[in-house]
């Protein structure tokens, strides 16, 4: 259905990288002069663009990391946080390959929860843009961490907290101090550049004197060994709180990923992909890894209510994303359709097309061109991961011609387990376990459904300073994923849901409530939606929060009264597929969206406080 050969033998042409610095000297190499990274410098009317080669990105890896060398951060732990852009990926980079430890940040933390990730990292320097300059200005004012240096990104204000604005020690203090090691006590401008370089100042000054170095003769960076087992980058999981979680991950776990995705997902060198997810988060930043280890061009979304606008304006054909992204822009794609009266006409392409693939001609492309045409004429191929996306949405797109699939991971995975390929597709499945990757299912039920256990190189060394987590899901090299899910006869790898947030009615029955979400969240006047319990006599009674789409009931003059009515005669539908255990028998409509992670993840325990609070402000609390 999707156009393309039934194998191309990948396989065949990768090999695993010993580590990152070899998977980008190695692309550095073959792809030396094509464009790694285009950076919008300017917004408006007639933008300007920079293109950042491979060979150029490589160079610059090897200034910076020289400079972080320098500044005495061998082997320290390295805080990165801002918006995605090249300088965050040239910062990551330089630090994992010779320097340090990369400690990603989530962009959206609030102050407290940022100083409690720096606090339990013990980050010594940290890497900030524009939205974060004040709160690691204020942070190191305080001087509740173990920061001693901080770099501005993307043109961010260089900080000069307190007294400490020439950023330096002073008399014997400054004689005395090592690379890299700043002290309470200021002194004056001319002895800071005698002494030491200046603990604040921007990632370009960085580079500056780091080329200075290299071109000097200092190989202490370039020549550096690294451990592909040692920590090289510590990930807070989701929350990224007090509570979370800080996974460690080596280049053996990342190079192992990057392996099996180059084996399994079919990419090409003049492919463009649109970073859109967060950077500091495992399954962005390794979808990156791959396609820097391919040589694809990389661009950067302006915000999510400009990626279509970008789609186009970069003729982008790649792009990873999240169910809430692809499920939106298919029902905008729909509703144009509807709009147009086009409907009949497109059912009929499909059937059309469906008959040429028996022959092996690929028609999609040409029936369906004016839909890809508004995402920039070029896009084939999205990639779906951090949660389940409803089946209809993803036939549709392939039915359209854009190559739509599946993955499954977690952070502790480096991330990737699974995923479905242009090879492997089938309906509501993450497709196969990647080929070096093991796998089985713990503690099947009837049905075949347990916990999902994988081993490989991929699984993280543990978690940071908590060696008792690490031992609740790790034994004998296998990873307890906590995912409850089952392989059909062919082998696909099919997740019913999260054992932590399975419902156990009383008489015993197991209720996944992403199963049941996913056939809320296609109806066209519904953004999201949750699914929990409320207790009843002797049994709990499944609830559903329902938040409707906002700008579908402006555009078809919906009242909550119409909505509601709507929605009572959907969820009798519903119903009517499911068991009588599964059958939602009480819902509410709300305004308020579900807290989220930055890859738009339902906080559920955090989202059941405010469903009660909700609940309580209505008066339906039983």
């Amino acid at each position: 259905m999707n156009g393309y050969r039934k194998d191309y033998g990948l396989e065949k042409k990768f090999f695993e990288f010993t580590d990152m610095r070899e998977l980008m000297e190695y692309s550095s190499k073959k792809y030396k002069d094509h464009v790694a990274f285009i950076t919008k410098t300017k917004r408006g009317p007639e933008p300007e663009y920079k293109n950042t080669t491979y060979g150029e990105m490589f160079c610059e890896m090897g200034y910076l990391g020289t400079a972080l060398l320098r500044r005495g951060l061998n082997d320290q732990a390295v805080a990165v946080v801002g918006e995605n852009s090249y300088q965050w990926v040239l910062a990551d980079m330089a630090i994992a390959c010779g320097a340090g430890i990369v400690v990603p940040l989530d962009k959206a933390l609030q102050k407290d929860e940022l100083l409690s990730c720096l606090c339990r990292s013990h980050a010594k320097a940290v890497f900030y843009d524009k939205k974060h300059a004040k709160m690691i200005s204020e942070i190191f004012e305080e001087g509740s961490s173990e920061l001693e240096q901080a770099f501005a990104m993307d043109g961010a204000e260089v900080i000069a907290p307190g007294a400490a604005s020439d950023n330096t020690a002073s008399g014997e203090e400054a004689a005395d101090a090592e690379p890299g090691k700043g002290s309470q006590r200021p002194g004056s401008e001319k002895e800071q550049e005698e002494n030491e370089p200046k603990r604040f100042c921007s990632i370009e000054e960085l580079l500056e004197e780091g080329r200075t170095a290299v071109e000097a003769g200092d190989r202490s960076y370039l020549d550096a060994e690294i451990d592909r087992d040692r920590m090289s980058y510590l990930l807070f999981t989701s929350g990224t709180t007090e509570r979370s979680k800080a996974v460690m991950l080596s280049h053996r776990n990342l190079m192992s990923c990057n392996f099996g995705m180059n084996c399994e997902e079919l990419f090409f060198p003049d492919d463009v992909d649109m970073m859109i997810l967060p950077l500091h988060h495992i399954y962005g930043f390794m979808g990156l890894v791959t396609f820097l280890s391919q040589g694809l061009t990389t661009c950067f979304t302006d915000g999510l209510k400009y990626i279509a606008k970008n789609m186009q304006e970069y003729h982008v054909s790649v792009m990873m994303s999240v169910p809430l992204l692809l499920e939106n822009m298919y029902k905008k794609i729909c509703k144009g359709i509807v709009k147009e009266g086009k409907t009949k006409q497109v059912e009929t392409a499909k059937k059309i097309c469906d008959a040429a693939d028996k022959v092996g001609i690929n028609l999609r492309k040409i029936m369906f061109k004016k839909i890809i045409d508004e995402m920039g004429g070029r896009m084939r191929f999205f990639i779906n991961g951090a949660a389940a996306l409803d089946p209809v949405v993803q036939e549709g797109l392939n039915s359209l011609g854009i190559l739509t699939v599946q993955g499954y991971g977690l952070t502790e995975t480096s991330p990737t387990i699974a995923s479905e390929t242009y090879r492997y597709i089938r309906k509501g499945s993450c497709g196969h376990v990647m080929p070096n990757v093991e796998a089985r299912i713990d503690d099947q039920d009837e049905e075949g459904i347990g916990e999902l256990v994988v081993r490989g190189d991929n699984v993280m060394l543990g978690y940071y300073d908590d060696p008792e987590a690490t031992a609740e899901v790790m034994e004998d090299g296998w990873f307890h994923t906590g995912d409850l899910a089952y392989f059909d006869k062919d082998r696909y790898l099919f997740i019913t849901g999260r054992k932590k947030n399975v419902i156990v009615m009383k008489n015993g029955k197991n209720v996944f409530p992403e199963e049941i979400e996913n056939l809320i969240n296609f109806l066209p006047y519904v953004s999201e939606s949750m699914v929990f319990t409320q207790s009843k006599g002797s049994d709990y009674v499944l609830w559903v929060k329902v938040v409707c789409d906002q700008d579908y009931m402006r555009e078809h003059a919906l009242s909550e009264d119409d909505v509601k009515a709507r929605f009572e005669a959907d969820l009798d539908s519903i119903n009517q597929t499911m068991p009588a255990y599964k059958m939602v028998k009480r819902y509410y409509i709300s305004d308020k969206p579900t807290i989220k992670t930055t890859t738009m993840k339902t906080k559920r325990r955090e989202e059941i406080k405010q469903i009660e609070q909700e609940l309580k402000e209505l008066g339906l609390k039983e």
